[in-house]
């Protein structure tokens, strides 16, 4: 079995109390088993405080929140006091893992940075050439790619190739996009569930502002094309459907209708800019399955 990463994934770092977002905030954080009974068997002055700070959470244990909704084991410098007073390897696997995904493979595992980290994006979006994977990790276990999986990754590499030379999605699609405008787009974003009261006010933005008359800076085109080579990476693999290219398509083209309307409101845009539209994107949209099953649904409806 081997791991596959994408070649900018060692290049990722927890920017800890720098990060604007930060993921110890708004979250319920479950623990898992193994590691909620290493706490409940931890020992020494900071053992109370830890067992004190978890509490059940239906079927779960999780870590409480305060009344900012800030995990009680976040100081005031926005540090984690579980790494403070017992190291990184004592995390539980959610926060040891944030902000990766894995999606596995008869004989590989691939791994990816989530957009919903600033820093993730910052990397993922700021990348000056073609995506690409390259194998982190590797065991002796011998196992055999099926036929649809040779013809996926052959299909992903013709896709990903695409993409990066100037190419879309929906090149490979049989079905047509469907015709609606910025505001038919951003009223059916606003109907799906949200977390952000910031997100709300940016698409009420985009549904009131026009940007018709912008033209989109050729100097963010290779950021858009590492945008849609994140999600192909992401949402496709050996199931997957014309459901999966017109979201990944919709996606890029919502933010990059936001990132138009920062356009047209402030007369500059910085690629500091398109990472936190897209962090607000992922951490809206693509952790909900909820979310882009009734976006899927609006697309081919």
């Amino acid at each position: 079995m081997k791991t596959y990463a994408p070649d900018y994934y060692k290049n990722f770092k927890c920017i800890a109390e720098k990060c604007l977002h930060n993921c110890c905030i708004g979250w319920e954080i479950d623990i898992d088993k193994e590691t909620l009974e290493k706490y409940e068997n931890q020992k020494g002055a900071f053992s109370r405080k830890l067992k004190n700070g978890i509490k059940k959470c239906g079927d779960y244990s999780c870590f409480h929140l305060d009344g900012k909704g800030r995990c009680v084991f976040l100081n005031e410098n926005n540090l984690c006091e579980i790494i403070l007073n017992m190291g990184e390897a004592s995390l539980c696997q959610i926060c040891s893992d944030h902000p990766r995904f894995r999606n596995y493979f008869s004989n590989r595992i691939e791994i990816g940075l989530g957009l919903c980290c600033e820093e993730a994006g910052r990397i993922i979006l700021s990348q000056d050439k073609a995506f690409s994977l390259e194998i982190i990790d590797e065991d002796n276990d011998e196992f055999t790619e099926t036929d649809e999986e040779i013809a996926f990754f052959k299909f992903r590499e013709e896709l990903m190739n695409k993409i990066y030379n100037g190419g879309t999605v929906l090149d490979f699609c049989e079905s047509s996009f469907p015709e609606k405008t910025v505001n038919e787009w951003a009223d059916l974003y606003l109907s799906l569930e949200r977390l952000d009261e910031h997100w709300t006010i940016i698409l009420n933005d985009l549904k009131e502002i026009d940007i018709s008359d912008v033209e989109f800076p050729e100097s963010f085109d290779r950021a858009f094309k590492n945008l849609t080579g994140y999600f192909t990476y992401r949402f496709l693999n050996e199931f997957s459907t014309e459901n999966e290219l017109m979201f990944i398509h919709l996606s890029c083209e919502m933010i990059k209708n936001i990132s138009k309307m920062h356009i047209k409101k402030y007369e500059v845009l910085h690629l500091d800019d398109i990472v936190e539209y897209a962090r607000m994107y992922s951490s809206e949209i693509e952790y909900s399955d909820e979310n882009i099953e009734i976006i899927i649904q609006e697309l081919f409806a």
